[in-house]
C-alpha cells in the first residue's frame, strides 16, 4: 500500500476540510449542475423545500411530456442523495417509484427538486465529528402511517402503505440514511413505527460490528471500543413500550405482530444498545418520511447537515 496525500475527492464527491475548521464538508456541485441543466431549471424560480406533497400513481393524470429523461435524472439524484444531500431523501424516494411510467405530475415533482437544488447548489453535508475519546452512535427512526392514503386507487395495496425513514449518526456525523415504503401493511401508527424501528435495527447491529472492527484496526484505545454506546431515538410511545419489553412479551394489542419485527429485542442491553424517547420536534427521521413546511424542514436540515 502506498500512502498518498490528504483526500480531496472520491467518486465525484469533493471533500473539503479547510473551509470549516474542525469539520468535513462533502459537496457534489458538478453533479448538481448537471441535474439542474437536465431538468431545464436554469430560468425557473428557486424554492425552499424539495417536496410539498405525497405523490401517487396519478393513473388518470396528464401524460408526461418527456422533455427530459426521467430515469436518468432519478439516477443522478439518487447518487447525489446517497453521498452528500440527505435532505433530498423523501422527495427523491417518492419520485423514484415512477421511473417506469411517469406522469406529468411526477415530472413536475422532479422539476421542483431541481429548483430546490438551484437555490442550494453549493451546499452539501457538513460533518462535525465529536472527539474520538469515545464512540457514540445515534439512530433516529420515524414512520408516516398511511401517508399515501387517498393518493392511489382504493383497491391498490399501496394506498395504505406507510413510509419508513431513519438516519444513523456516528459521533454526530450521518453515515447511513433511508426513506422507503414499508413492505408490510401496518394497521396502526404504533405498528408502522415498530416496523420502521425493526428496519432501522437491521442497519444498526451490523454497523456496530463494523465500527468496532475498524476502530481496532486503526489502533483506537480499547476503552473506546468496549464503551461504545448506541441510542435509538423513537418518538412513538407505543413503539417505544413494545421495543423495551422482554423477548417473547407483547402488549394485548400487539400479539399478532409478525415475528420478523421482534427479533431485535434480544440485542437490547442497558448502557450499550437502548431505545429511548425523543420529542417529536427533535426527531431527525421526520425529514425522510413526509413533506414538511419550510420552518420545520430548515430546522431539521440544520441539525442534520449543518446549514
Amino acid at each position: 500500500l502506498e500512502e498518498e496525500e490528504d483526500v480531496a475527492g472520491f467518486l465525484g464527491v469533493d471533500i473539503d476540510k479547510k473551509t470549516y475548521p474542525g469539520k468535513i464538508c462533502l459537496t457534489q456541485t458538478g453533479l448538481t449542475d448537471r441535474i439542474i441543466q437536465a431538468l431545464h431549471c436554469e430560468d425557473l424560480p428557486e424554492v425552499d423545500t424539495p417536496a410539498t406533497e405525497c405523490l401517487g400513481k396519478d393513473e388518470h393524470g396528464e401524460p408526461a411530456t418527456c422533455d427530459f429523461s426521467y430515469a436518468s435524472v432519478i439516477g443522478m439524484l439518487w447518487y447525489l442523495y446517497g453521498h452528500s444531500r440527505t435532505d433530498l431523501g423523501f422527495a427523491v424516494s417518492q419520485c423514484a417509484r415512477f421511473a417506469f411510467q411517469p406522469k406529468r405530475s411526477h415530472e413536475l415533482a422532479l422539476i421542483r427538486i431541481g429548483q430546490y437544488l438551484k437555490k442550494t447548489r453549493k451546499q452539501g453535508l457538513i460533518m462535525e465529528p465529536i472527539s474520538t475519546e469515545h464512540f457514540q452512535m445515534d439512530a433516529y427512526v420515524d414512520a408516516d402511517f398511511m401517508g399515501l392514503y387517498g393518493k392511489e386507487a382504493r383497491p391498490d395495496s399501496d394506498n395504505v402503505k406507510s413510509r419508513t425513514g431513519f438516519v444513523i449518526l456516528l459521533n454526530g456525523c450521518p453515515i447511513v440514511w433511508a426513506s422507503k415504503l414499508q413492505q408490510s401493511i401496518a394497521l396502526s401508527t404504533m405498528m408502522a413505527e415498530y416496523y420502521a424501528l425493526s428496519s432501522c435495527m437491521m442497519e444498526v447491529l451490523p454497523l456496530r460490528k463494523t465500527v468496532k472492527a475498524v476502530a481496532l484496526g486503526l489502533g483506537i484505545e480499547d476503552h473506546c471500543v468496549t464503551s461504545f454506546k448506541t441510542t435509538v431515538w423513537e418518538d412513538n410511545v407505543g413503539g417505544l413500550t413494545l421495543a423495551n419489553l422482554g423477548p417473547g412479551q407483547s402488549t394485548p394489542r400487539s400479539k399478532f405482530y409478525d415475528v420478523k419485527v421482534h427479533w431485535f429485542r434480544s440485542h437490547l442491553k442497558p448502557g450499550e444498545l437502548e431505545v429511548i424517547k425523543v420529542d417529536t420536534a427533535d426527531q431527525l427521521g421526520d425529514i425522510f418520511t413526509k413533506p414538511l413546511c419550510r420552518e420545520v424542514f430548515e430546522r431539521l436540515r440544520k441539525r442534520l447537515m449543518g446549514w
